[in-house]
């Protein structure tokens, strides 16, 4: 049993898991959990400050650009996918924007406890700040 709980303890403690965990956004209206499958991360929503519409009914994803998609709900929707981790850095992903319906690059850097996300498309980038939650 004891060297289940150590093993445990050593493999939490890598460095690349340590954006595993939930995340509340700048503007604290959103929290996504960050997960490893395999050797790739993805984080999905898992709070919304505000889940409902006007009309009291769960947020739907309305901008996708694939209208089969447009009535999944936003809460439990994944939003970063294909993260990988090299050199103390996780890059390579894809983030997207419900708000927006829109796909981009994406990249995290930890600094601080805090998730430093760049999201890039084109020429453009977007640097945000997430908090351990």
């Amino acid at each position: 049993m004891l060297v289940v709980l150590v093993s445990t303890a050593i493999k939490a403690q890598t460095p690349s898991d340590k954006i595993v965990g939930v995340w509340l956004n700048e503007d604290k209206t959103t929290k996504i959990e960050i997960f490893k499958t395999g050797n790739t991360y993805s984080g999905k929503i898992v709070w919304l400050a505000q889940p409902d519409d006007a009309n009291g009914k769960p947020r739907l994803d309305k901008n996708n650009p694939d209208p089969d998609k447009r009535n999944q709900k936003i809460l439990g929707l994944t939003i970063i996918s294909e993260l990988k981790y090299s050199n103390n850095k996780w890059s390579g992903g894809i983030f997207y924007g419900p708000k927006r319906g829109q796909y981009a690059n994406c990249s995290i850097n930890l600094k601080s406890g805090q998730l430093l996300i760049t999201v890039s498309k084109g020429i453009l980038s977007e640097t945000k700040i997430w908090t351990k939650s």
